[in-house]
């Protein structure tokens, strides 16, 4: 497989978030973490019912279960 670079710029804000979650789950690089974060959410938008959703759907229904369980939880990794 061939890996591709994704560049990209973030607010302040996001990038102090972005530094709390990589010391909080011990992340060595914002890669891993940014890698691991989309695998949970790809995983979470496979699943049957949540596919069916457009867009506005899906971002309600994740605002509607909100952060209760870890995201990888709602995931349902396989």
């Amino acid at each position: 497989m061939k890996l591709k670079s994704v560049t990209f710029r973030c607010s302040e804000e996001q990038q102090t978030r972005l530094c709390h979650a990589m010391n909080r789950l011990s992340y060595a690089t914002r890669t891993e973490l940014l890698a691991c974060a989309l695998e949970d959410f790809l995983h979470y938008v496979e699943q049957e019912d949540v596919a069916a959703l457009d867009l506005f759907e899906l971002v309600q229904r994740i605002n509607q279960e909100g952060s209760a369980r870890d995201f990888a939880q709602q995931a349902c990794r396989r």
